[in-house]
């Protein structure tokens, strides 16, 4: 009996599997154009490099009509394979690597959009080698793909890029091929200088994102999908991994006409990736060489290709976050120097924009934009220039005020109603709006488990994460601190905040890190934002600055580099990163000084710990400058 009923159920189970195999996926469609929905083939490069992608068309196309495009760019694999597992599970209703439409074909596909995922050189399925990121090399394949697009019979001949992170990177470079079919770009929470906004701010290594990442883009690159599934296991859970994670994920996914794999594990064995860990350790300058290829990595930023995007003409729709990196940052430099058309929205959305990072707020609060908000802000520009229909989208500024300020607008930045209010470093850890009669140095022996955590603004680009910083004052005698009187009346803080610091260091060459925090009135210390740098760049200059910096100017260059005399006091300007915040009557307002940053930073000169000293008074007037939105007679007593 047992036997029989045990061979109902494997029968049961059969015809199950068999009925789910059946389900076709929803690429596997045709439209009624009769073409399949989603394709995947290989597009050749001018130098006969073949690039791979994968294209998405709306499930309702139909003769005769003609839609326009959207493109990304990626290195991190247009699409996955599907398993056996992940087609039986598709089958009973269950998503799966590979299964579920792309996120942007999903949103785009049903409001008229075709869309097309590119793997981008030497990554994923396409061919040749990957010897840095956004290479000249890699940016001019998308000529190629552009055309392919515009020949297609269903193209309407226009075609817009977005993406968030490397994808949105690629979409502002992808104007620099000047293709006349590409009419509109939407980089999203991107970087415009991903070595001193991202990899090492300030000079500072930053192993809390680049370790992560290199491990994953480099597995993703071999096709290790044993790597990429549990990162570490040793012994019988690395077997494990492997064999569960080859259950469910296929790997990168190849061509259709690649029925055997042969050309993918072609494609595989040209990649030949640098160790992105220790090509970027190797930067010590900006005019530093990355790896071997004999590039800077400002050959391949945004900044340092201006003429080339401005050339094109192309306007753009860019999203950053407060507390995304220095994505903000990056997003204002460009505002300023770019003579796009541009549509900048900044405020506290976390890498992608899934969750709100607004430090006052209670962490698990829903972002400002839910996900239909933020691409359907996106939609409407596109609709605009690749449809003709609508207004184009307002040029200008839209930012959100952090602690319950609210949404303001700017066409200029800074914007105009803008004061800048002093406040003197003095005796007592204080901070005051009258410079004081008297000096004084407070003196902070350099402690390496100083931190602001392991869910910052430098580890949300990690697939975007919530960014949480706790109550700050578990730093106590870690950090410096100077804070002024409770504020008469809220104050907004717009801008970068920039730090005047004389300072005499034991060590030539230290890390500094400078906080702007609120005190509440029952204590409780918030982080706001921060600024990094290495003392060897400390050297502020007029020339060689390659963008705007509301502050002091560095260039980053080996022959602009200065270390400290150790001994000898020394001017120190520097600017935080830029925020949007109020401040609340009844705050203090702070600033903290370490040397280290446990969290996200490598710790430097560990073989014995330096000592800062900060000097204040009329012979080293150490001072801050705030930048506040709102009246001259409308701020704390006493602020100038």
């Amino acid at each position: 009996m047992l036997k029989k009923i045990a061979m109902v159920v494997l029968a049961v189970a059969a015809l199950v599997v068999l009925y789910a195999q059946s389900v076709p996926l929803a690429g596997e469609r045709l439209t009624p154009l009769g073409e399949q929905r989603n394709q995947s083939l290989y597009v050749t490069a001018p130098d006969g490099t073949r690039i791979a992608i994968d294209l998405w068309l709306p499930a309702s196309l139909a003769p005769g009509e003609r839609v326009p495009t959207l493109v990304s760019g990626t290195r991190y694999w247009r699409a996955s394979r599907v398993t056996f597992v992940g087609r039986v599970l598709h089958g009973l209703g269950f998503g799966a690597p590979g299964v579920d439409l792309p996120e942007y074909a999903a949103f785009f596909n049903p409001r008229g959009y075709a869309f097309v995922s590119v793997d981008v050189r030497g990554t994923g399925a396409s061919f040749g080698a990957h010897r840095m990121e956004y290479s000249p090399e890699e940016v001019a394949d998308y000529a190629a793909v552009i055309d392919w697009i515009a020949s297609r019979g269903w193209s309407n001949g226009k075609v817009g890029s977005l993406g968030v992170s490397y994808l949105g990177t690629s979409a502002e470079l992808m104007t620099t091929v000047h293709h006349p079919a590409l009419k509109a770009v939407a980089p999203l929470y991107s970087d415009f200088d991903s070595q001193y906004h991202l990899a090492t701010p300030g000079g500072v290594y930053q192993p809390g994102f680049i370790a992560a990442w290199s491990d994953a883009v480099m597995a993703m690159d071999r096709n290790d999908v044993c790597a990429l599934v549990w990162p570490g296991a040793e012994g019988w859970l690395d077997g494990l991994r492997c064999a569960l994670g080859g259950l469910l994920i296929g790997g990168v996914k190849p061509v259709d006409a690649d029925s055997d794999g042969a050309q993918l594990a072609a494609a595989v064995a040209e990649h030949n990736t640098p160790d992105v860990q220790q090509a970027v350790r190797g930067l010590e300058y900006r005019d530093s060489r990355y790896a071997d290829t004999g590039w800077t990595m400002a050959d391949s930023q945004p900044y340092a290709r201006q003429a080339e995007i401005e050339g094109s003409g192309v306007p753009m729709f860019v999203i950053a976050g407060w507390l995304d990196a220095a994505t903000a940052d990056g997003a204002l430099a460009r505002f300023d120097r770019f003579s796009n058309r541009q549509t900048l929205t900044i405020a506290p959305f976390s890498h992608g924009g899934d969750h709100d990072t607004d430090p006052f707020e209670a962490v698990d609060r829903p972002p400002l934009w839910s996900y239909e908000e933020h691409y359907g802000a996106v939609e409407a520009f596109f609709a605009h220039y690749l449809k003709g229909e609508g207004e184009a989208p307002e040029p200008g500024i839209r930012y959100h005020v952090m602690n319950g300020g609210g949404w303001r607008h700017s066409d200029v930045w800074p914007p105009r109603q803008r004061d800048h209010w002093q406040f003197h470093l003095a005796a007592g850890n204080s901070l005051q709006s009258v410079a004081p009669g008297s000096g004084g140095t407070q003196s902070l022996d350099v402690d390496f488990s100083a931190s602001t955590g392991e869910h910052t603004r430098w580890h949300t680009q990690l697939g975007g994460p919530d960014v949480i910083y706790d109550d700050r004052r578990d730093q106590d005698g870690k950090v410096l601190r100077f804070s002024t009187a409770p504020l008469e009346r809220d104050m907004l803080v717009v801008g970068n905040v920039q730090l005047s610091l004389y300072l005499g260091a034991s060590v030539a060459d230290p890390n500094l890190h400078a906080y702007l925090e609120s005190v509440a009135p029952d204590g409780r210390v918030t982080y706001i934002t921060e600024g990094v740098l290495r003392a060897r760049h400390h050297r502020v200059v007029a020339a060689n600055v390659p963008y705007r910096v509301d502050g002091a100017g560095r260039s980053y260059l080996e022959r602009d580099a200065s270390p400290l005399v150790p001994g000898e006091v020394h001017k120190i300007d520097l600017s935080l990163y830029a925020t949007a915040v109020r401040l609340a009557a009844g705050h203090r307002l702070q600033i903290a000084l370490a040397g280290a940053d446990a969290g996200a930073f490598e710790s430097r000169n560990r073989e014995r710990a330096p000592v800062l000293s900060l000097h204040y008074g009329a012979q080293y007037p150490s001072r801050i400058s705030v930048p506040v939105l709102a009246q001259r007679d409308a701020g704390p007593a006493g602020a100038q």
